[in-house]
């Protein structure tokens, strides 16, 4: 009995001394995963608030010689430094070898999204939108971060439910449209002077417009000062 229990317990430090010679000739990958996410997180926290590194693994097949000397981290950023990136992993010493770990650089910020599906040239109300986190890596388009920067603002196009509002899906709210009656009011100095007049296009507030007067027929051109109100000045 006892010689049995002597030749297990040599045959089992003999698989433990054959697993230890093959772990110190191999890195362990995930040490290499862990570098390059240290590397991935501290880079994108130079540019970004509370960014979110998701690591991809590297091939469990992969086998390389353990590296005596310290992993160099480094990667070539793209683009803005959000989303799909890799980060590459050198060892110089015995073996000089060099591989990529895929990691995802997510941002997440409140952007302004839509509660309700929105019809195209609709004014937007502060009910219409609310704030929401997102991953403004994926929004290529560009997004809005403030509700009261588009509340009074016109759709361009129709916006679903849940949807990211970009900022060229709004525009200035037409206080003047084509074909419509207007109160046309030319000022000289101090002195004032309304007449009616048609209006030849949309147009904002602000915005330079050309209108017809309704009694001499004359074209003119004014800036809208307020719904259905054109000022020239002479």
């Amino acid at each position: 009995m006892r010689y049995f229990w002597k030749n297990k317990l040599s045959l089992l430090c003999s698989l433990m001394l054959a697993m230890n010679v093959n772990a110190d000739g191999l890195h362990a990958l995930d040490n290499i995963e862990q570098v390059a996410y240290e590397y991935a997180l501290a880079t994108a926290q130079e540019r970004f608030d509370s960014p979110q590194i998701t690591m991809g693994s590297l091939d469990s097949r992969l086998r390389l010689q353990a590296c005596d000397t310290d992993l160099n981290a480094f990667s070539k950023l793209v683009g803005t430094g959000m989303g799909n990136q890799t980060v590459g992993i050198k060892c110089a010493s015995p073996v000089a070898w060099t591989v990529y770990v895929p990691v995802k650089v997510k941002v997440l910020q409140a952007v302004v999204v839509a509660v309700r599906s929105l019809a195209a040239n609709q004014i937007i109300r502060a009910s219409d939108v609310k704030l929401q986190q997102r991953d403004i890596g994926s929004l290529r388009q560009g997004y809005i971060n403030n509700t009261r920067m588009i509340v009074g603002q016109e759709l361009k196009y129709p916006v679903a439910l849940g949807t990211v509002i970009k900022p060229q899906s709004v525009q200035a709210q037409k206080l003047v449209h084509r074909g419509e009656n207007i109160m046309l009011v030319a000022v000289a100095g101090k002195m004032e002077v309304r007449m009616s007049g048609i209006a030849l296009s949309d147009a904002s507030l602000g915005q330079r417009v050309r209108v017809k007067n309704s009694s001499s027929k004359r074209v003119v051109e004014g800036i809208v000062d307020a719904p259905g109100i054109v000022k020239v000045t002479m």
